[in-house]
């Protein structure tokens, strides 16, 4: 947690303990080790060469104390193998139970494991050996080089608002206009924080400047379209989600499509941790949800 804040306060939080606390296991731990992890200096805190070396070992290690305790476990239930899976919100709510389905029409009988986690918990679940593979947002994932990414096709946002807002019916809409209204969605990667302005009202930049944070932040699609269609917030939004409510006129997609609103999850793994067959046949089942999901809406 300090190695990827580099922040003593915002670890602490990140574990939840206080900051004396992680002070002192930090500094318990180099006296165990001998070795310098951290530096600490007017410009902040800074990971040592050692300290990254020792960071790798350790998540190798913390990998295969996890894999040896799912492989006891397996035993314990008979032998049978789980495949641990986790989803971001807005693939879990779309088509990832359609990737399970296809997986036990195929006749793949191994048990799985399917979750739902706040899309920039993913990376961090798939490099600590928690799961055996994690589908959504990349941007955490790219910052890794542990891991491997596998794209899906990027997909084009929308803004969308309620039919009678007074955004809605407008031939042309700026983003100023847009940020004159509540924004409801989950926190943005980078890559669109910065083209996202921090407008009081309707959100602003993360602390640390990796996520831009909406003034009604919400992981799921689902209670993103509640919260517009009962009030003048607006949400950025795969139109596919709320395909029914836009056909019915429910809801409006304002004209505004800028080249950055585009997003498109993907499949993490391991790089060092082979997929398994019945984890590569998710991948493909998971494949091919994702393009009959986006094809008939």
């Amino acid at each position: 947690a300090l190695a990827a804040t580099l922040n003593f306060h915002k670890a602490a939080q990140r574990l939840k303990i206080s900051q004396p606390h992680l002070t002192r296991i930090i500094k318990s731990l180099e006296q165990d080790l001998g070795i310098i992890l951290f530096e600490r200096g007017p410009q902040g805190v800074l990971l040592t060469a050692d300290g990254a070396r020792v960071l790798q070992e350790a998540a190798i290690l913390i990998n295969a104390e996890t894999m040896f305790s799912r492989s006891i476990e397996a035993l314990r239930s008979g032998g049978s193998e789980t495949l641990q899976i986790a989803a971001g919100a807005f693939v879990s709510q779309a088509w990832a139970g359609a990737a399970v389905t296809a997986m036990k029409k195929a006749g793949v009988t191994i048990s799985i494991s399917l979750r739902e986690l706040d899309w920039w918990k993913l990376a961090d679940a798939v490099q600590s050996g928690e799961v055996d593979l994690a589908i959504g947002e990349l941007s955490e994932a790219n910052k890794i080089p542990e891991l491997a990414k596998e794209p899906f096709p990027e997909r084009e946002g929308s803004v969308i608002v309620r039919a009678d807002h007074q955004l809605a019916g407008l031939k042309q809409v700026t983003l100023e206009e847009i940020t004159r209204f509540p924004l409801v969605g989950p926190r943005f990667p980078g890559r669109i924080a910065q083209m996202l302005p921090s407008v009081r009202g309707f959100g602003s930049l993360s602390e640390d400047g990796r996520f831009f944070i909406p003034v009604m932040e919400c992981a799921t699609p689902r209670a993103m379209i509640d919260v517009v269609t009962a009030s003048d917030a607006v949400c950025m939004i795969w139109p596919e989600f709320c395909a029914n409510a836009l056909k019915s006129g429910v809801l409006r997609e304002l004209p505004f499509h800028p080249p950055w609103m585009r997003a498109g999850p993907g499949i993490i793994y391991r790089r060092n941790k082979p997929l398994s067959a019945a984890a590569q046949a998710f991948c493909a089942a998971a494949r091919s949800a994702e393009r009959e999901y986006f094809r008939h809406r």
